[in-house]
């Protein structure tokens, strides 16, 4: 470990206006329950309105489906359509960042989470993404900066306190850093991450009985099973049982 996330849900809350086409296309392309339903349901309504003033927010939630689906060209492809229609929308933009990352362009994410805070100072999104950019290219210092302002716009973002404690960990911060992920507990008592990035800093603290408390508090919240793997080996090392 440590771990993060990938910010995408509700990166574009904005609904469709029902007024427009047929309602199937409409309530498909707003529903993200069913990925190729709101892909059929958003390129139906391309087609079918072509000129309506939500084309962008369509191609924007598509782009979003596409991502969730891993299929990151489609999803970047429809972004740029969606940025070209409304480039001062800075959703677009953190989306179309958050595809880059997870292709491994971390320097077109950071320009694209550049231009989103340029276009809006206040979006704390934009900062956590940011700063996660940051971490997975080396540089820890902006990554703690960027973590820091989006917390200054949203105290109560369980994530960005997580992440800004990865951020501290990589600086060496380790007080900041397990400051941050019982922050992020305290916000959130279900945030799996938290607790096992937690758990590792006390591990290696020599905190044996609170390093125990938290891999089985991450253990009970159904991690992925390469990380079960990890947190069970760690417990088992301590001599303790999952």
């Amino acid at each position: 470990m440590p771990l993060k996330r990938l910010l995408v849900a509700g990166i574009l809350s904005l609904l469709l206006a029902a007024a427009e086409a047929t309602a199937n296309p409409i309530d498909d392309c707003n529903q993200s329950a069913d990925l190729k339903k709101q892909i059929d349901g958003c390129t139906l309504f391309l087609q079918l309105n072509p000129f309506s003033p939500h084309v962008a927010l369509a191609y924007g939630r598509r782009a979003v489906a596409y991502v969730h689906k891993g299929d990151l060209a489609r999803a970047i492809a429809d972004f740029d359509q969606a940025i070209r229609i409304d480039p001062r929308q800075a959703r677009f933009l953190v989306g179309r960042g958050l595809a880059y990352r997870e292709r491994g362009d971390l320097d077109s994410a950071l320009v694209d989470f550049s231009k989103a805070i340029e276009i809006d100072s206040g979006f704390a999104d934009a900062f956590v993404n940011r700063c996660v950019a940051y971490e997975d290219k080396g540089k820890p210092d902006l990554a703690v900066k960027d973590c820091t302002a989006a917390i200054a716009l949203n105290p109560t973002d369980a994530v960005a306190y997580n992440d800004r404690g990865v951020a501290y960990e990589k600086t060496g911060n380790v007080d900041g850093a397990l400051a941050d992920y019982s922050k992020a507990i305290e916000l959130d008592p279900s945030y799996r991450d938290a607790f096992a990035n937690r758990a590792v800093l006390y591990d290696h603290k020599g905190e044996k009985e609170r390093a125990i408390a938290d891999y089985r508090a991450a253990l009970a919240k159904d991690p992925a099973p390469s990380d079960r793997k990890d947190i069970e080996t760690a417990l088992e090392r301590l001599g303790a049982t999952p």
